[in-house]
């Protein structure tokens, strides 16, 4: 460390002697190679390894027309990252001669994946879903990404008691937590309204819950089973079971989101005090879409291929093939991000997350926007996918 001298005239002179300080330095250094590895980068690959090869191990029904689907790693050394207790991992792969990835929020616990296992619940309500439901055989390759999204417990943004609302396999997330809980991973008290249509489509045995910090309520709304609530939920609900000083999380299909946000609203509570989870972007319903022609750089390859303007960029990246980034489908991660080189576009206002820097240097989301002509496009490839 350098000390300034009570004579200045000495600090001038060692400023001119600098240049042999450091040469003396180097070459009195010892000439043995450098580290291969530094831990810092070990624990960088272990929080964050990116693309992960996995396989599909086991499916089993847990609900009416709902299946928990689990993959181990294929490397014996690489495990699953740790995880917050309520984010999601994305699934790809091929399905005939397209490249397909989809969100999923994650089943297990944080402890688990620590383990080289990772479990999600799927229902059969999509094209993909319904693939790895019916047709994609145990032992199948997959690649999994590495955990991502900010509906989880964060002990300086959220309160200490969670109030969760949950609709159908949107309570995947909250189970998670659930186990995160138990098995002391977290340190949050978790209340949960939990809606579903009947006995038969529950994701979970809840009875089984001793833990004193989870409190489940669910409420069925096509049948009546003594000890459980029936209906919607309601701000009656709500009112009667939310606790004081909490934070509100929610997760469920976009018809429970406009519903149930309309009767917290009714209860004087601000919409920016509830967390949602984002839903992937769907096509929109149309007759007769036009169909356009969207030129693709993918490094140093360009191919052309047709997109409808009634479904994202991303999904006429898939059919055709091409092996693209993708996350989150709802154009919140901008791991898809895209720099337009010519052509117009949709996205809606709710959707459109893409920050203002890209924007200036017109950069898209394309799991988030719609073709509304010919386009050309710079894409960042993602090679991992082409082991698929």
């Amino acid at each position: 460390m350098f000390k300034r001298d009570k004579d200045p005239i000495v600090d001038v002179k060692k400023g001119l002697m600098i240049q042999d300080v450091r040469r003396k330095a180097i070459d009195d250094a010892p000439n043995s190679p450098l580290p291969k590895s530094y831990k810092v980068n070990e624990l960088a690959h272990d929080l964050h390894p990116g693309h992960i090869k996995a396989t599909l191990i086991k499916r089993e029904e847990i609900g009416l027309n709902s299946y928990l689907l689990t993959f181990r790693s294929l490397s014996e050394n690489e495990r699953f990252p740790y995880f917050e207790a309520g984010q999601f991992i994305s699934v790809s792969a091929k399905v005939n001669e397209s490249i397909v990835t989809r969100p999923y929020s994650i089943f297990s616990s944080p402890m688990e994946a620590l383990k080289g296992i990772l479990s999600i619940a799927v229902g059969r309500d999509g094209f993909f879903s319904s693939y790895l439901i019916d047709i994609m055989e145990l032992g199948t390759k997959v690649i999994i990404g590495d955990p991502l999204g900010d509906f989880h417990y964060n002990s300086l943004r959220d309160k200490k008691t969670i109030f969760g609302i949950a609709g159908g396999t949107g309570v995947t997330p909250f189970i998670s937590m659930i186990k995160a809980i138990e098995e002391g991973s977290e340190d949050f008290n978790l209340t949960l309204l939990y809606g579903v249509r009947t006995k038969k489509h529950l994701l979970y045995d809840f009875r089984k819950l001793k833990n004193p910090k989870i409190k489940v309520i669910v409420v069925f709304s096509d049948e009546r089973v003594p000890g459980y609530e029936c209906g919607f939920i309601t701000k009656e609900l709500i009112s009667k079971y939310i606790p004081k000083d909490s934070s509100i999380f929610m997760c469920g299909p976009d018809k429970m989101y406009s519903f149930v946000s309309n009767e917290l609203s009714q209860l004087g509570i601000d919409k920016n005090l509830v967390r949602m989870e984002h839903n992937s972007i769907k096509s929109i319903d149309m007759e007769n879409p036009h169909e356009f022609e969207l030129k693709v750089h993918l490094r140093d390859e360009i191919y052309t291929i047709k997109a409808k303007e009634n479904e994202t960029i991303l999904t006429a990246f898939e059919r055709s093939g091409l092996c693209v980034p993708s996350k989150c489908r709802s154009g919140i991660c901008g791991l898809c991000h895209t720099r337009l080189i010519s052509g117009s576009y949709f996205v809606d206002s709710k959707n459109d997350h893409v920050r203002l820097a890209d924007k200036k240097f017109r950069y898209i989301h394309p799991c988030a926007s719609y073709p509304r002509s010919d386009m050309e496009l710079d894409v960042p490839p993602l090679d991992i996918l082409k082991e698929l």
